[in-house]
C-alpha cells in the first residue's frame, strides 16, 4: 500500500502546530500610528484577522475575490490538503457525494481523498484526520495492509457498527484525530501511530540490562496502549500536554537507566 499513515500523520500534525505557533492572531494587536494612515492597511489587517481567525472558505481552485489581495485558500484545511498532496494523496472535492462526507482508497497504485465540497473548513479538517486515524489503525507492523478504503458518512446516515470492537475503533480514531489536528501526536500512545515498534528501526545495544529495559518500555507501550483502546477516560487523559510530558520524561529515564 503506498499510502503511508504514519508519515502522513506526523507531517501533519507538526505543520498544524508550527501553523498555530507561527500564524498568531493579530485580534486586539494595536495598529502602528505610522501605518494607521497609509491606504489599505486598516482594510488589510482586517482581513488578516478575519483570515487566522476563521480560515477562508474558499477551495484552492477559486480565485479570491476582487480586491481582496490575499491568495484563496489560505487556511489549516488548505494546509493539511497541501501536505497530503505533498505526500502523494490525490485530493479532490466533488458534489456528487450525497450520504457521504468523504472517502479514503489506497493501495499499491496510489491513495485518494475525495470529500464533499459543501463542507466547512472545520468540517474538512475533521474528514482528513479522521480517514488519517482510521489508516493508522489498518493492519499490523508485522502485516501491512496492502488495501484500505474508509468511508466518513453524514451524521445520522452512516449504518449501524456492527459489533462492540467496530465502536471501539471509532472512539479510538476519535482521539487520534483530535490528537493529529491538535497538532500534539505525542497526546496518543506511540504503538497507536507507529509502525515501526520500539527501536526495530535503530540498532540495538546488547547485553541483559539494555534488554530488560526494551522489554520494561515495551511493556509500559503496550498497557497504554490496551487502556488506550479500552477506556475513553483515559483517551482523554492521554490527550493533555502533562501527561503526554510525564511520559517521554518515565521513558527517557528509562532509557537511561538501562542504557538502552
Amino acid at each position: 500500500m503506498r499510502l503511508e499513515p504514519e508519515r502522513a500523520a506526523v507531517l501533519v500534525a507538526e505543520r498544524l502546530r508550527r501553523s498555530q505557533r507561527e500564524l498568531p492572531s493579530l485580534c486586539g494587536v494595536p495598529v502602528p500610528p505610522e501605518l494607521a494612515g497609509l491606504p489599505g492597511v486598516s482594510l488589510l489587517l482586517d482581513r488578516l484577522r478575519e483570515l487566522l481567525r476563521d480560515g477562508v472558505n474558499e477551495t484552492p481552485d477559486q480565485p479570491a475575490a476582487e480586491g481582496e489581495g490575499l491568495p484563496a485558500g489560505f487556511g489549516r484545511d488548505w494546509l493539511v490538503r497541501r501536505t497530503l498532496e505533498e505526500l502523494g494523496i490525490r485530493c479532490e472535492a466533488t458534489g456528487a457525494l450525497q450520504d457521504l462526507k468523504g472517502f479514503l482508497i489506497a493501495s499499491p497504485h496510489g491513495a485518494e481523498i475525495v470529500i464533499s465540497d459543501r463542507l466547512g473548513p472545520d468540517e474538512r479538517l475533521a474528514v482528513y484526520a479522521h480517514l488519517l486515524a482510521h489508516a493508522l489503525l489498518e493492519g499490523t507492523p508485522e502485516a501491512p495492509r496492502t488495501f484500505f478504503s474508509r468511508l466518513e458518512y453524514v451524521e445520522g446516515r452512516a449504518p449501524p457498527p456492527p459489533s462492540g470492537a467496530a465502536r471501539r475503533a471509532e472512539m479510538v480514531a476519535d482521539a487520534l484525530a483530535q490528537a493529529i489536528l491538535s497538532g500534539r501526536l505525542d497526546g496518543a500512545p506511540q504503538y497507536a501511530y507507529r509502525r515501526k515498534r520500539l527501536d526495530r528501526d535503530a540498532p540495538l545495544a546488547r547485553g541483559l540490562r539494555p534488554a530488560l529495559g526494551r522489554l520494561v518500555l515495551d511493556f509500559c507501550h503496550r498497557a497504554s496502549l490496551a487502556l488506550f483502546w479500552h477506556s475513553p477516560k483515559y483517551q482523554k487523559l492521554r490527550l493533555r500536554p502533562e501527561v503526554s510530558f510525564l511520559a517521554q520524561r518515565v521513558q527517557a529515564l528509562v532509557r537511561v537507566a538501562y542504557a538502552c
